[in-house]
């Protein structure tokens, strides 16, 4: 008789702790609704009362209730008052939604209770998800890289021969500083070397080969492959050009000493051509006249590819990024 009693007792005090009561008053607007989330494990019984709250006018009123997100389980219309219950079939969130259908704002007495065999309270937590839409088309300005070409050097020069620079003073070689521009992509030199003077003159007047690259990178071609097909400028006699990165090595080619130079953009028994280099430390071109006898002229134009941004007028799409909270069940 005193273990009856024992567990009668316990069964009592056991659903008293599971039991959950929430109350709330509830404002909906015109032609209105809100929603309200109810968590609830397996098995647990929710009890829905809901009834107007100081109104007695308000007669379109409707309930739905659905196993979030979207599995209906309960629609049901009433003029004052509402009670109703479901059994959850699993671990889920509730969505009950209240719609006010009546031609006033009416407020609403919303109780729910959970009955549940759990000794824990279910809970809802939120996860927030970002989502990105963009707007009409607009006008505006943006920044935006584009190559342009800058003319590093344009000369000629007049190199003695060997024997010349041996015997009466003058200098079989020289050294030109490439003064490259910052965010330089790539650099170029063409090169054309003759004993005749006229020759030169009228071969750096007419090849302008900043000119020519600037076409290209307007009409979005290639740089490598259009300059490829270029035909380089006449040239009759032969030089030796090297690209020389370091100071010391620029001191001693011109002392004509052992020095070190670049594989890329060198070029010896070199008469004419267009030459790439896209190795954009400080550089120096190192131009020796080999021929024991005769003195040549030259002409060297340098050229950079230089990345600049400007800003232009684009349509642009606005991005509207909007963060939603996605509930779910906490186990």
């Amino acid at each position: 008789m005193k273990a009856i009693r024992y567990l009668i007792i316990f069964s009592i005090c056991f659903k008293i702790n599971a039991q959950i009561v929430q109350k709330e008053i509830i404002s909906i607007a015109v032609n209105g609704e809100k929603e309200l989330l109810i968590p609830a494990y397996e098995s647990d019984t929710i009890i829905l009362t809901i009834e107007l709250h100081n109104s007695k006018r308000a007669k379109k009123n409707s309930l739905l209730v659905y196993e979030y997100p979207s599995n209906l389980k309960i629609k049901e219309n009433f003029t004052k008052k509402l009670e109703t219950q479901l059994i959850a079939s699993k671990n889920s969130i509730y969505k009950l939604v209240l719609k006010n259908d009546n031609k006033k704002n009416t407020d609403y007495s919303v109780i729910y209770t959970i009955n549940s065999s759990k000794k824990k309270k279910p809970q809802i937590g939120f996860a927030i998800q970002n989502d990105t839409t963009y707007g009409p088309e607009i006008m505006q300005l943006a920044p935006q890289k584009i190559l342009v070409t800058e003319t590093i050097q344009n000369e000629k020069f007049y190199i003695n021969s060997t024997s010349n620079a041996l015997l009466k003073g003058g200098k079989n070689r020289i050294i030109i500083p490439v003064n490259i521009p910052e965010n330089t992509k790539e650099w170029y030199y063409v090169f054309t070397a003759s004993r005749e003077e006229k020759d030169i003159h009228n071969t750096l007047s007419s090849f302008n080969l900043a000119s020519q690259i600037t076409k290209f990178i307007k009409d979005d071609t290639s740089i490598q492959n259009a300059v490829s097909n270029l035909s380089p400028p006449p040239g009759a006699h032969i030089c030796d050009i090297y690209v020389i990165h370091k100071d010391t090595d620029a001191e001693l080619f011109k002392e004509k000493e052992d020095f070190t130079s670049s594989l890329e953009g060198t070029r010896e028994n070199f008469k004419s051509g267009i030459v790439k280099v896209t190795n954009t430390e400080k550089s120096f071109l190192g131009i020796r006249n080999p021929d024991n006898l005769y003195g040549i002229h030259v002409a060297v134009e340098i050229i950079a590819v230089v990345e600049k941004t400007e800003q232009v007028n684009k349509k642009v799409r606005k991005p509207i990024i909007t963060s939603t909270k996605i509930p779910y069940f906490i186990d």
